[in-house]
């Protein structure tokens, strides 16, 4: 019998389809969402910006997640057939991303164009998701980690075949990435106290190890799944430090968590993760909604700024309850925004990759 591999996915604890890593999906883009809400509301409240220092690492558990699942696909295939076919395995991660991304891209600049018009330059490093090297990224702003997830897709594997050919390899080559961020960070940047995102180097490769040690631990979890199963037995134990480090992050000195303080948040998210895809579903209230939720991640992630920046520019036209205004205007937005990009972009993107490049099937 041969099965599709959305069906392998869907039959594996590590696979999209399971509910408790939609409920980490969905619970990450509520953060970002959250965040960036926060930092755009016209009344700017201490608590909804101390939520916003949290709220922004939705995007490092979207990394490891990321990892994760790419991973899981790479790794399936190679032990599999013993290779990966990397035009196919390119195809279908640029079919899955770029498409939507261009057209949320057009979205994004016209917006500009219409009611900013000088901040509309657009760039040619837009196409090829170079504007995350930018010293200013002009406008759609939150595509700066896209352009390190692509930049992951279309490297790392090749990187990874290369490795496996050595003798311990592929660990030190995921090893010395993991660790490549935080010490170009140390040595990179000078400044004594960071309080702000400083994008000229977060927004770069240095934002890196997340989606490293997602792809590692789903190399594990499919060629050695004895020791993967030995370090699962700790994820329920050690989940609740793992959620207390990322609610007290605020806490560490500024320049002590620029350093590391990311590369701990993403050891802290892949323990999250590894507990959701090893653990037995989640019974939680409003299940479906969560799975609606996580569907729409990319979609809600693609168009909520600038949604928010429409919300925000209609509740200015209230100033006496601009507040109670601006928020369900904004999250409303939000969800329908997502919803039709997600049933008119999205998945039309996704029906023509499995139309032009099948996906990977095994006996």
């Amino acid at each position: 019998m041969t099965l599709p591999a959305s069906a392998i996915e869907g039959s594996t604890r590590g696979s999209a389809r399971n509910f408790n890593l939609d409920a980490v999906r969905a619970a990450a883009i509520s953060m970002v969402v959250l965040a960036h809400a926060a930092v755009l509301s016209p009344v700017r409240h201490p608590l909804a910006l101390s939520l916003a220092w949290t709220g922004q690492f939705g995007v490092d558990l979207f990394f490891v997640l990321s990892g994760w699942l790419i991973g899981g696909l790479f790794w399936r295939e190679r032990a599999a057939t013993g290779t990966v076919r990397f035009p196919r395995f390119f195809l279908r991660r640029a079919l899955r991303t770029v498409p939507p991304y261009l057209v949320a891209l057009l979205l994004a600049w016209l917006g500009v164009r219409l009611f900013a018009p000088e901040r509309a330059q657009f760039d040619v490093g837009y196409l090829l998701f170079l504007q995350n090297y930018f010293q200013k990224i002009p406008f759609f702003s939150v595509s700066w980690s896209l352009c390190i997830e692509e930049h992951f897709y279309l490297f790392l594997p090749i990187l990874v075949l290369l490795a496996v050919r050595w003798r311990r390899g592929l660990p030190l080559l995921l090893g010395a990435l993991v660790l490549l961020s935080p010490i170009c960070r140390t040595f990179l940047e000078t400044t004594s106290t960071i309080d702000v995102f400083d994008r000229s180097v977060l927004s770069t490769h240095l934002r890196l190890e997340g989606l490293v040690l997602g792809f590692w631990a789903a190399c594990l979890s499919v060629n050695q799944p004895e020791r993967w199963a030995r370090l699962g037995w700790w994820f329920p134990w050690l989940a609740a430090p793992a959620i207390a480090a990322v609610l007290f992050s605020p806490f560490v000195p500024s320049r002590l968590f620029y350093d590391w303080g990311f590369t701990a948040l993403a050891v802290a998210f892949l323990i999250i993760t590894g507990w959701a895809a090893e653990t037995p579903a989640w019974r939680l209230p409003g299940s479906v909604a969560i799975r609606r939720l996580a569907g729409m991640s990319y979609s809600i992630y693609l168009t909520h700024s600038l949604m928010l920046h429409v919300a925000r520019a209609l509740a200015a036209r209230y100033p006496a309850c601009v507040e109670f205004v601006y928020w369900p205007l904004a999250l409303a937005l939000i969800l329908v925004a997502g919803y039709g990009f997600s049933v008119l972009v999205e998945k039309s993107s996704l029906r023509l990759r499995d139309r032009l490049v099948p996906p990977f099937t095994v006996s």
